[in-house]
């Protein structure tokens, strides 16, 4: 952990080099210096389906979800927020311009007692190279 994931709406990719963003939001999550390396998952997906305000095509969104474990303050909680809401904006704002536009994003606490994960190699694997 942590994990981001977006959801977006269709169309959007082009615009956004959603690609890009992916990898400027991965690099936003290590600068926090909340969060482990190993654990770092940023991964997007083009909603197939939706109907948004009037109906009409035209509205554009991104819709984020951050999922971490237990154990940050309050504090810290709120600060990855805020970095990663901003870096989200920062990429996002050049490249939509005035186009109608929503951005979200939401922390998720993940509770170890229902959530099983005992098997990743990555961690050991940066630090067997000196990176973690």
């Amino acid at each position: 952990m942590p994990h981001l994931r977006f959801d977006h709406s269709p169309g959007l990719g082009p615009l956004a080099d959603l690609q890009g963003f992916a990898e400027h939001m991965r690099a936003a999550m290590v600068a926090t210096g909340l969060f482990p390396m190993g654990g770092i998952r940023v991964r997007g997906h083009e909603a197939g389906v939706q109907a948004v305000a009037d109906g009409s095509d035209r509205w554009h969104w991104l819709d984020m979800e951050l999922r971490i474990g237990q154990g940050r303050s309050e504090a810290d909680r709120r600060r990855a927020v805020e970095a990663l809401y901003a870096a989200a904006r920062a990429w996002l704002e050049p490249r939509l311009g005035d186009r109608p536009f929503a951005l979200s994003l939401e922390l998720r606490e993940i509770d170890p007692r229902f959530s099983a994960k005992a098997w990743n190699s990555i961690h050991a694997t940066l630090a067997g190279e000196g990176r973690s």
